[in-house]
């Protein structure tokens, strides 16, 4: 059994980032992993001090080729999406092209003309993304997905006999009926749905997922 603590979008906030970091173990959780956007070095510090697996975000990729040695060559190892056995994660959709690396992410949307969002989309705005992720979940038969990037906590359940169904805190189980849920984590250091400092936690044994706001 593992208790993750699964956060993004720090923005640079070390405080509010050391209030997360010091609540999350007192709720069990032994393993963690940032959705990017996390804003500087000295976040990247103390996210290293508690051993952090990391996917980047659109803050990551666009200031990426600026960034100084040795962090520039440790973001460059990071992935867009993490796929596991107990979850999938990306800062913004599990929907990525095959082969693009971050190093590659600039060169890709200027030669297709593209805006930031045709990579990094806004699961909350966009109906349309929603269910590409969903589609990319449901043929992998992965049930569940987190994301950072829309600053607010909220999940969207589907189930095969239904439409989408959204859900809010502070948190829930996942149904074993073949569901897809796509969990936003909230943001650390800018939440836009309300105070305190957010992020989620995820039990993969008991499949819990719960929002923590500190």
């Amino acid at each position: 059994m593992t208790t993750w603590a699964i956060l993004s979008d720090v923005h640079g906030r070390t405080d509010r980032l050391r209030r997360a970091l010091t609540d999350a173990p007192a709720q069990g959780a032994d393993r963690f992993l940032a959705l990017g956007d996390l804003g500087s070095t000295h976040v990247l510090d103390l996210l290293d001090g508690v051993a952090a697996e990391y996917v980047f975000g659109n803050w990551e990729a666009s200031g990426w080729r600026g960034m100084d040695q040795p962090w520039r060559g440790q973001v460059a190892r990071w992935p867009a999406v993490y796929r596991g056995a107990e979850l999938w994660a990306a800062h913004a959709s599990p929907v990525w092209p095959d082969g693009l690396t971050i190093a590659g992410v600039v060169d890709y949307l200027r030669a297709r003309e593209l805006h930031w969002t045709a990579l990094f989309p806004s699961l909350q705005r966009s109906a349309d993304a929603r269910w590409a992720a969903l589609t990319e979940l449901e043929a992998a038969a992965a049930p569940i997905f987190f994301h950072g990037h829309t600053h607010a906590q909220e999940a969207w359940l589907w189930r095969p006999d239904t439409t989408s169904v959204r859900l809010t805190g502070p948190g829930f189980t996942l149904p074993t009926d073949g569901s897809r849920t796509l969990v936003g984590v909230g943001s650390v250091g800018i939440p836009q749905d309300g105070g305190g400092v957010c992020y989620a936690l995820y039990d993969d044994a008991a499949r819990e997922v719960v929002w923590r706001r500190v």
